[in-house]
């Protein structure tokens, strides 16, 4: 059995469109949920008019929560999340449920694409590799952040790992996949795009600076989690992307605990090979290393931003 777990707050405007687009599934779902995160729109009446199953929360707690509640309240063995405002492939279930059926795997991914809001040019593309992922999976999944609209999920292991971190209203599916493959998930990803993302300025993960500084915090907690070693690299290449990052922002300071995270992690700053730096990571201690990097990329960003 298929589960379809559907957070939404204020989504009136997505309803109509969202249950047309899950109507054209080949493989239709045993069951759909909604997750009402305490809307001050009419979004609770529409979907029970519409003969929707919605569980109403009273404080809005965020996508994290919503998702849990939703979870916990599943009838199906397989759960998939999406998000109200986006859509999925006609052969989505299709295809992710021939995977989840042989029972070699806990987690089946997918591609996705983002358009923008008149849904005419994709923006991004998230793509996954079966093979890498399968090598070192906790490895992956922190240097491949994974969305929560293209997993679907053994509900047993979903339950197992805690869910989502409630605390966390951006990167908390990101930090699923993490969670999960520390606690020893079975991945398989097929690589073509089956759900598709629809990019609005207001939404949560618009927020950059937000979200990058909620990066660095998962970054820290991640490093003193792991000991492996290629997990270690990959938080510092990751932690040293997430600084470059905070510098655009003005966030010179967690720019700053960001390369002592890589430095923690036995990736010394920078991560290139110009062969300047490549001496300079001989000749100097990581305190002046780090001075010397944040000085550059803040001259490197300011030309760029005048210019």
């Amino acid at each position: 059995m298929y589960s379809l777990l559907v957070p939404c707050f204020n989504s009136e405007q997505f309803i109509d469109g969202f249950l047309a687009n899950i109507g054209k599934l080949n493989k239709p779902f045993n069951e759909v949920l909604f997750y009402d995160d305490a809307s001050t729109d009419n979004t609770v009446n529409l979907l029970t008019a519409r003969g929707c199953t919605v569980i109403k929360g009273a404080i809005n707690k965020g996508p994290g929560f919503a998702r849990n509640a939703l979870a916990a309240a599943a009838q199906g063995e397989w759960l998939h999340f999406h998000d109200i405002d986006d859509l999925l492939d006609p052969d989505y279930l299709a295809k992710v449920a021939a995977i989840a059926q042989t029972g070699n795997y806990d987690i089946v991914l997918c591609n996705v694409d983002w358009y923008n809001t008149d849904q005419k040019k994709i923006v991004l593309s998230w793509k996954y590799s079966n093979e890498l992922i399968k090598q070192n999976p906790v490895a992956y999944t922190i240097g491949h952040p994974i969305g929560g609209i293209n997993g679907l999920y053994r509900k047993e292991k979903f339950t197992a790992s805690g869910g989502f971190d409630i605390s966390l209203r951006i990167w908390e599916d990101a930090d699923l996949h993490v969670k999960l493959a520390g606690n020893g998930a079975r991945f398989y990803v097929i690589e073509e795009v089956l759900s598709i993302s629809i990019r609005y300025p207001n939404s949560a993960s618009a927020n950059q600076t937000a979200g990058w500084l909620t990066r660095l915090g998962l970054l820290t907690s991640y490093q003193k989690l792991f000991v492996d070693a290629m997990a270690r690299i990959i938080i510092g290449k990751q932690a040293q992307l997430t600084a470059s990052t905070l510098i655009m922002a003005k966030q010179f300071d967690a720019a700053k605990s960001a390369l002592e995270l890589s430095e923690l992690c036995g990736l010394q700053v920078p991560d290139n090979s110009n062969s300047v730096w490549a001496l300079l990571r001989v000749l100097l201690p990581a305190s002046l290393r780090i001075k010397l990097r944040l000085a550059q990329l803040k001259i490197a960003f300011k030309k760029s931003t005048d210019g």
